[in-house]
């Protein structure tokens, strides 16, 4: 798998950690739309919710890297949906703003 590939994971969940940033700075935690989110935000705070966000882009990528050499297409469909999920909570954070 290209490292470009993984680098645009890597982009996109950072792009929506800090939309997600940006949004609830002007609109408060009631701008969020995903109630896990919500709960982790609330429970752990944002060092928390950081932290989370970094285990499941490093246990995506991880699962990308080991299916890549024999199931190439599932491990690109994976990230395909890795990086639009990243894009699309940052793209919604950003029309929340």
């Amino acid at each position: 798998m290209p490292l470009a590939a993984l680098a645009a994971l890597v982009a996109a969940h950072l792009f929506d950690l800090a939309s997600f940033v940006v949004m609830t700075g002007r609109h408060g935690l009631t701008a969020e739309l995903n109630p896990i989110v919500v709960m982790l935000a609330e429970g752990y705070g944002l060092p928390g919710l950081t932290i989370a966000k970094i285990a499941s882009v490093v246990l995506l990528g991880t699962v990308v890297v080991v299916l890549s050499p024999k199931r190439r297409r599932l491990a690109s469909s994976v990230l395909v949906i890795g990086i639009s999920a990243g894009l699309l909570g940052g793209i919604s954070n950003v029309a929340s703003t």
